[in-house]
């Protein structure tokens, strides 16, 4: 209970250094200051612990003295308290800090255009602030669907085009038609360009021939270029409209569990060349780079640019022996994934569009290798279209 009530009023650690200590503690025992866990290191050195209060009667005693009192660590509730008092207004700051962030995250504060490489920026700002995109604006009032159609709508020139809230940042991807004037190459249909589960559809001419969730084979007719006019009338024109599907990628890699390493047998031999502009004096034997390997030191004299320059070479060859070496398994599955990457990246897929990933492993036919099969998902659009 003592020791409770002792840290609730709070007490310090002090050190009193200094000729005439021993005066100093019978002053401090007449005035009943009560000093605890006192330890003495020098003659001229004490380390005590005594309550608040009582160090503030300390004080006038050792005023006129030679001997220096150090605080060297404080304790108690007081003490933690004011630590408290002083870190609260800190985490305060950073809690109304998180809070103003978690507001600001509520809304729209960059815009980002990518793909428009022949559409003016200037007409597209336009645009977007027609359809009332701006920075600042709350994130939950953006309509990705309707500002891709209104923009196809708005640019025949654009193929694809595409809107992501990402944070607090608004992406606009756009995919020009590359100069194909639709309308010049005639009528024609939409078709698949590759295998795909359709994840959006969105006719601006024709008629569609699939539904959102269909699967489709490279080659199927998605929108026909067939289709009915205002008056009812039939008509034959470019199919025309955005076809966005799930596609899928598949890239396969090998890799061997074992590897042939070249390991010196400690037999070298020397070599000396000496060569004189294009004349090479070889002083010595060669060896085949297959059984060798080749270290050369060079040195060159330089006599004038009207001279002709002197180089003298030596060889060292090395005499090797190729050991057959163990591959861990772990670094062989590795090097095949990445083999597998590098002929997805070949079929243009990017790492960063992947939606979905699946690999696994098995062994090649010969057993000393393994094969590594990567499959991916994409989205993107796979409409293609062909005259009729």
């Amino acid at each position: 209970m003592t020791s409770l009530w002792l840290w609730w009023q709070g007490y310090v650690t002090i050190r009193l250094r200094g000729p005439g200590l021993e005066r100093l503690l019978n002053k401090i025992a007449d005035l009943d200051i009560v000093l605890f866990q006192v330890e003495r290191l020098t003659s001229d050195v004490v380390i005590a612990r005594l309550r608040v209060q009582d160090f503030r009667r300390l004080r006038p005693l050792v005023r006129d003295s030679h001997i220096s009192v150090s605080i060297l660590d404080k304790h108690g509730a007081p003490f933690l308290l004011r630590r408290f008092k002083l870190r609260g207004f800190l985490a305060i700051g950073c809690l109304l800090s998180f809070l103003l962030i978690m507001y600001l995250a509520n809304f729209i504060w960059f815009i980002e255009v990518s793909g428009n490489s022949t559409l003016a920026a200037e007409t597209l700002k336009e645009a977007l602030e027609d359809l009332q995109l701006r920075a600042g604006m709350v994130r939950s009032a953006v309509q990705p669907r309707l500002i891709e159609v209104e923009l196809l709508k708005r640019f025949p020139d654009l193929a694809w085009a595409q809107v992501e809230v990402q944070g607090v940042k608004l992406e606009v991807i756009l995919t020009e038609r590359d100069g194909l004037d639709v309308e010049q190459a005639g009528p024609g249909h939409i078709y698949a360009a590759a295998d795909a589960l359709i994840t959006e559809l969105l006719v601006l001419r024709g008629t569609p021939q699939v539904r959102d969730g269909s699967t489709v084979r490279k080659g199927e007719l998605l929108i026909s270029g067939e289709y009915y006019d205002h008056r009812g009338v039939k008509q034959f024109g470019a199919a025309q409209g955005v076809v966005k599907g799930r596609v899928w990628y598949e890239g396969v890699g090998e890799a061997a569990l074992s590897r042939w390493e070249a390991v010196k047998t400690g037999r070298s031999h020397r070599q000396y060349v000496l060569a004189i502009g294009p004349l090479r004096v070889p002083l010595g034997r060669s060896y085949p780079e297959e059984t060798h390997l080749r270290e050369a030191r060079e040195w060159s004299l330089s006599l004038g640019r009207a001279l002709v320059p002197i180089n003298w070479s030596r060889i060292n060859y090395h005499e090797v022996e190729y050991v057959r070496t163990a591959v861990p398994r772990d670094q062989a599955e590795r090097a095949a994934y990445e083999l597998a990457w590098e002929s997805l990246r070949r079929q243009g897929v990017a790492e960063e569009l992947v939606l979905e990933e699946r690999s696994w492993v098995e062994a090649v036919a010969d057993a000393d290798g393994i094969r590594v099969t990567v499959q991916v998902e994409v989205l993107e659009e796979i409409g293609l279209f062909m005259t009729h």
